[in-house]
């Protein structure tokens, strides 16, 4: 493929994406088929897939591409339900041990985002299950739930202590949370509280449960930061926080007043103008002045999204994603992490490099540890 005919290739892929997620009638998107260069609607279900938006890609285009790229939407599609399906009992499965237990928990993302928050739930479609507990109640959630058959999935204790994890992902699709923040290097940086989280969780309706989730304020926030340290790079993100803004309707003061309460307002600007970008979410320019007050910086991100667009689909790494996973609570902090991680690339990259063997660690019980420092204050 040609230099010339691979940014045709990106240039469309980037229009036809966008078209599906903000065209609801589909005419822009279906103009933008007929019109497809060579190889690009062969592409589509992959590139679909990994942006997770088979579901609005094959409701727009199903019917006009050809039967092979829809027949491999619609097998797509039939694994991501079978796999919301699975999710679903688990929520079920999950408020009964929770509540046996009499352990309070929250819902976010998958199940809320469907059944609550996007304006066409059919088309929101999730994996797994996200659930937070209380910090103190970490230890006997987890115990619970491997009492019922679930293993943590990759158990390295050790690597769980040292980094105090916030979450750990069981083998039955349920990634278990005390915190927004995995790392207890970034949970140092910054401020966030989860016991007010759990104070203003409010109740929702999904699949004939009642079942608490964070209010419009704090779910915007924590989908924007997740977004962003897992790099920002998938479009299903995006179409997330333009739902939440749009459907959800958060009070901006709110949002603006938490994230810099709790120093989050970089990684929350970051994602918002990312949305804006790729989605035309409505998000006003002073809240993003708000959220990144130096304003070379948003310069900066504007520049990167639109030089790196996430809808010009790429398995690799681009500046923009690296940018995003590598922010911190301040611009300073986060151009040395870029450079520290620049160093490592480079010397990665050197021939006969071989990645350092670390130490053994003695075998003791870092499982107890690990819960035992979870469940003690901050």
């Amino acid at each position: 493929m040609t230099g010339r005919v691979a940014l045709r290739l990106r240039l469309w892929q980037r229009r036809i994406l966008r078209a599906c997620l903000t065209d609801p009638a589909g005419g822009s998107a279906r103009a933008l088929a007929d019109a497809a260069p060579a190889g690009g609607l062969e592409t589509l279900p992959v590139l679909a897939s990994f942006h997770r938006v088979v579901g609005p890609v094959l409701a727009t285009l199903g019917d006009v591409v050809p039967p092979g790229v829809s027949a491999a939407l619609v097998r797509l599609q039939r694994d991501e339900q079978a796999r919301k399906l699975i999710a679903t009992a688990n929520l079920r499965r999950s408020d009964e041990l929770l509540g046996r237990l009499g352990v309070p928990f929250l819902v976010v993302k998958g199940p809320v985002l469907a059944g609550v928050i996007y304006d066409s739930p059919r088309l929101r479609y999730y994996r797994d299950l996200d659930l937070f507990v209380p910090r103190r109640s970490f230890g006997r959630a987890l115990g619970v739930f491997e009492q019922n058959g679930a293993e943590v999935v990759d158990a390295n204790w050790p690597y769980f202590l040292e980094h105090l994890a916030g979450q750990l992902d069981l083998s039955t699709n349920v990634d278990l949370h005390w915190h927004f923040l995995y790392f207890e290097s970034m949970r140092r940086a910054t401020r966030v509280s989860m016991e007010d989280v759990f104070e203003r969780a409010r109740q929702v309706s999904v699949d004939g449960m009642t079942v608490s989730t964070p209010d419009a304020a704090d779910t915007l926030i924590h989908l924007a930061v997740h977004a962003c340290l897992e790099g920002g790079g998938r479009l299903v993100w995006m179409k997330d926080i333009e739902q939440a803004v749009v459907n959800d309707r958060p009070s901006w003061d709110e949002v603006v007043k938490r994230a810099v309460d709790w120093r989050l307002n970089l990684l929350v600007g970051t994602m918002l103008l990312r949305s804006r970008e790729a989605l035309s979410t409505p998000v006003p320019d002073e809240v993003l002045r708000q959220l990144v007050p130096n304003a070379g910086w948003r310069a900066f991100l504007r520049s990167l999204d639109n030089v790196f667009p996430i809808t010009a689909w790429t398995r690799r790494e681009t500046p923009a994603t690296r940018v995003a996973e590598a922010t911190q609570p301040e611009v300073t902090a986060t151009l040395a992490v870029l450079a520290s991680a620049a160093v490592r690339r480079g010397r990665a990259a050197l021939p006969g490099f071989r990645p350092p063997v670390l130490p053994g660690r003695p075998v003791d019980d870092t499982r107890a540890a690990y819960l035992d420092r979870v469940a003690r204050e901050a």
